[in-house]
């Protein structure tokens, strides 16, 4: 088991999971009187909060930019709410789960960062930054295997134009680290 699995192993899994809780959700719904909220009608129909509450593509980036702001300012609960406030606003924009791990990640809360690259990364598989730390994660997990797979991707991406070419350096660094690791523990066998 690794720290990226997200509880099912399967779409059927999924799927199970889904079919199984949908009754109880129903009843949730009914009796809070959601079922009835235009809002959530809208967001049945397949609208995201984003467009329900006509937030603007300019009025989204300042909000993630406050995120930023409080990271940088060292207000990691204060950038894991905006971040995560984004991430129900528009839960189709790769940037927002990407921020999102990224401080569980600064509060070594490797498990939950991991899912959250896995997230984004599903949203947009070319982001060399979010391999790198997935990859971090899964060192900090102690997941070689898993580490030197998403690290070889990384730099496989850098190859084909994604990223910047210190990202392939970082990957490459990080593959030693794994290779020296794994040296180090079969010595010790």
């Amino acid at each position: 088991m690794s720290i990226m699995d997200l509880g099912f192993s399967s779409g059927e899994d999924f799927s199970r999971l889904l079919a199984a809780s949908a009754p109880q959700i129903e009843k949730i719904m009914e009796s809070s009187g959601l079922a009835q909220d235009n809002r959530v009608r809208l967001m049945q129909a397949g609208y995201s909060p984003k467009e329900i509450f006509d937030l603007t593509d300019r009025e989204v980036d300042a909000l993630f930019q406050s995120g930023f702001q409080a990271l940088g300012g060292g207000d990691l609960q204060g950038a894991q709410d905006t971040f995560g406030m984004l991430c129900k606003l528009d839960s189709l924009d790769a940037r927002f789960p990407f921020a999102l791990a990224t401080t569980y990640q600064l509060q070594g809360k490797f498990e939950t960062a991991a899912k959250l690259h896995v997230v984004a990364l599903g949203l947009d598989a070319t982001n060399v930054d979010g391999y790198l730390q997935l990859g971090e994660c899964l060192l900090a997990a102690r997941e070689l295997d898993n580490a030197r797979d998403v690290f070889e991707v990384a730099a496989a991406l850098v190859e084909r134009g994604h990223g910047e070419p210190a990202m392939k350096a970082q990957a490459e660094a990080m593959l030693s680290v794994i290779s020296e690791a794994s040296d180090a523990r079969e010595n010790a066998l």
